[in-house]
């Protein structure tokens, strides 16, 4: 047999491996020996910790006299062999010198800065010491499958050796980027728009930076929103903590606020998660209460596939929609680190929104993460740096940048960017954030103005400069006298998303409660008492007496049509006019002097749209409409008070309404409504 190996191998064939079999024979005794090794090595780590230093690999090579001295002669025996597998293997499924290649790395990395010096060996192993860690642990075995026939006698189990994982991790890009410069570049120029905050960077790395450069985005500060939404429309903090991301309220909330924001959202969104886990766990949560259905028939709904296969066809069918004319939009649901949050371009009608629902930090007690930041702590102590804390803070703000950088792709394009958690209110997390949109934050303490804030971004988009279809990337929008072009026909619900009336902060009935000068005013020719009640009433008859209304956005669309008939309200060179509106005249109460009004017409204006938020077109809202109809008829504060208790009876936080609520009834019966309502 050995005779033949040698035919073989010493053949004249111009196909013949570049090696002998004793070359072979070597190497295989090589790693025999260094298997021995790492066995008993392995047997005798901890379960809890098996961590060691970067020199340990150093140590465990040499024992089979593998140095740095013989390390090039082993490199290039093992390129020759991983060259001929590569060449000669006929099956397509071999490996072809995979796990040669690892371990060719392995060495090439290890190696890379010794030379024949002593002294800069020495520094080596230091080096390798500190900024290299070694991990340690047993990988669980593989299930054997059962015999197919229950008849069969079972062999006699042999014992396996139990198998081991064994990583190299190096925490310090330090090492890398002095490899470069040693080698005599001229300049290193670093660019990227995920960089920020460069002063940790440029510290990691190790090297000098004399020149740093910041610029802001070259887009105005009127094509780009941010919003930190901090509560949901029933008025449940959005919090995505460990601690907090199973909680049910949570994740209903979280879906109620999504389903508002699609609906105010023009073509795409894209929502982030911060893991794979969490986004599933939601969306079965979402199936089980019907949210889900909801989100389905506002926009076509995609999730971030894991495969490779299935994601490259998920995102075609999303960008399918997208360009479909007779669309109304889509939404992909997808994950921070993901594909689509570092990898694709959404630019214009691809994506107008991105929504992040938490902070995407590292898993916590992942050795790698915990070794990385027990490394940062020791190097910090010693030199000026960053503590493993900050740094797991600065991961997760800076998977946040490169999801919320999907949105804006070039200098005419437009988004809004919503960051639904409460902890991205705090400043430290401001400070991570790309520097373009630090000074465009703004932190909404309830829903209500935030919706209304969204709202009215994407209606003043037509103050932008007009720019023309061929220049956007997919034919979309186009800004200037029409906006942008969500290709809808109003009055057909197939096409354009229905508007959920009682959610939209709607310009009209927000105008029945500014304070007017003629106090006796009438509304379509009938004499009325102006009043607040009447505004609630004329609004409860308006949305029960029309079936579908256009949502302010639909004003704006280039190919939008009323009712069913085929006449335009406007054309591409024509800006729509404003619909007629029916102005009610309310007289606020005289003890409100003049200097008040305002105040006191912005707070009840904050009060329905929060209300209108939080119960949606439901029987609820209804009955608060009657209600207040009733009482304005009756005078009954008991009637009205219960009325209002069942009403808000499922509201987490319904004292908050009804003490607002309170200020419609008399200051001598206010106590007694109160203590009804409780």
């Amino acid at each position: 047999m050995i005779k033949d190996f040698d035919e073989k191998f010493s053949s004249s064939d111009t196909g013949a491996p570049d090696f002998t079999i004793t070359d072979l024979s070597i190497l295989k005794v090589m790693f025999c020996e260094l298997e021995e090794v790492m066995d008993k090595e392995v047997s005798e780590i901890s379960v809890k910790d098996g961590s060691k230093p970067g020199d340990y690999m150093i140590e465990i090579l040499s024992k089979v006299e593998l140095t740095a001295q013989k390390k090039d002669v082993v490199l290039d025996l093992l390129d020759k062999v991983i060259l001929y597998h590569s060449t000669k293997s006929d099956n397509p499924w071999t490996s072809k010198g995979t796990g040669l290649q690892k371990f060719s790395d392995l060495l090439s990395v290890m190696f890379s800065r010794t030379s024949a010096e002593t002294h800069r060996e020495l520094d080596f192993k230091r080096e390798f010491a500190t900024k290299y860690k070694i991990f340690l642990q047993y990988e669980a075995p593989l299930k054997s499958q059962s015999s197919a026939d229950p008849w069969a006698v079972p062999a006699a189990s042999s014992k396996r050796k139990p198998s081991w994982k064994m990583d190299c991790w190096c925490f310090s890009p330090e090492l890398g980027m002095r490899d470069i410069v040693d080698r005599g570049v001229h300049s290193v120029i670093l660019t990227s728009g995920t960089l920020s905050p460069l002063g940790p960077l440029i510290n990691e790395l190790g090297v000098g930076f004399p020149v740093t450069l910041e610029n802001p985005h070259i887009i105005k500060d009127n094509q780009v929103f941010v919003g930190v939404v901090t509560c949901g429309p029933d008025g449940t903090p959005l919090n995505s903590s460990y601690q907090n991301r199973s909680n049910e309220k949570y994740i209903s909330s979280l879906g109620r606020t999504i389903c508002n924001f699609c609906r105010m959202v023009p073509d795409g969104l894209l929502v982030f998660f911060p893991s794979y886990s969490v986004m599933k766990s939601n969306v079965a949560s979402w199936e089980e209460s019907g949210i889900w259905q909801n989100l389905s028939g506002l926009k076509p709904l995609f999730m971030e596939p894991q495969g490779k296969d299935a994601f490259q066809e998920s995102i075609e069918k999303y960008y399918s929609v997208i360009r479909d004319p007779n669309s109304k939009g889509a939404t992909l649901l997808a994950v921070c680190r993901g594909k689509v949050s570092e990898g694709l371009d959404f630019a214009d009608e691809n994506a107008r929104a991105v929504v992040i629902t938490g902070l995407p930090f590292p898993p916590s007690m992942d050795p790698r993460v915990k070794m990385k930041m027990n490394y940062l702590n020791a190097i910090a102590k010693e030199k000026k740096g960053l503590y493993g804390n900050d740094w797991y803070v600065l991961q997760a703000s800076r998977a946040v940048n490169q999801a919320i950088g999907r949105v804006i792709r070039h200098k005419d394009d437009f988004g809004a960017i919503l960051l639904c958690d409460n902890r991205f209110k705090d400043k430290r997390i401001h400070s991570q954030l790309s520097k373009w949109i630090q000074g465009q934050i703004n932190v909404f303490d309830s829903f209500g103005p935030a919706l209304k804030s969204l709202t009215g971004f994407f209606k003043g988009l037509d103050q932008l400069p007009r720019r023309s279809k061929s220049e956007s990337a997919l034919g979309g929008f186009q800004i200037g006298s029409s906006v942008f072009n969500t290709r809808c026909t109003i009055g057909d619900p197939k096409v354009l998303p229905k508007i959920d009336k009682s959610l939209e902060p709607n310009e009209d009935i927000f105008d029945c409660y500014k304070p007017s000068n003629a106090s006796g005013a009438s509304t379509s020719g009938t004499n009325r008492s102006g009043s607040i009640f009447d505004a609630m009433e004329d609004e409860s008859q308006i949305s029960s007496a029309q079936a579908y209304k256009p949502s302010p956005l639909a004003r704006y669309s280039t190919s939008c049509y009323v009712n069913d008939d085929t006449k335009p309200v406007s054309s591409p060179n024509e800006k729509p006019k404003d619909p007629k509106r029916r102005k009610i005249a309310v007289a606020l109460r005289k003890a409100i002097e003049p200097e008040d009004k305002k105040s006191s017409t912005e707070m009840w204006k904050s009060y329905l749209l929060e209300v209108k938020t939080l119960l949606g077109v439901t029987e609820q809202y209804g009955k608060f409409c009657t209600s207040v109809k009733e009482f304005k008829t009756t005078k009954n504060v008991e009637n009205f008070a219960i009325s209002l208790k069942k009403v808000f009876s499922a509201v987490p936080d319904k004292s908050k309404f009804l003490q607002t609520a309170s200020l419609l009834v008399g200051a001598q019966d206010r106590d007694k409504f109160l203590a009804l309502s409780s």
